[in-house]
């Protein structure tokens, strides 16, 4: 019978337990680039935000994504 665990590691090629944050960086600036990047295009077709609290957590949101996109190039340029 073969476990869970081997199942996933055969299936995937990598343990749960042997990922690293280096191997899902990639994932993390490629999806911080695309909401930089959709942020204009939803608020084109969205509209602009009806409450305060809508603002803030737009505003924000794209703020962590720019400045997390911009650190993990940022990281990864200076380890080359």
């Amino acid at each position: 019978m073969v476990s869970k665990q081997e199942h996933e590691r055969t299936e995937t090629g990598v343990s749960p337990e042997n990922v690293r944050f280096s191997d899902i960086v990639p994932g993390i600036k490629f999806v911080c680039w695309m909401v930089v990047f959709l942020a204009p295009l939803l608020r084109w077709i969205n509209g602009a935000a009806v409450t305060s609290d809508q603002f803030f957590i737009q505003v924000a949101l794209f703020s962590v994504a720019l400045a997390g996109a911009v650190v993990l190039r940022v990281v990864h340029l200076s380890q080359r």
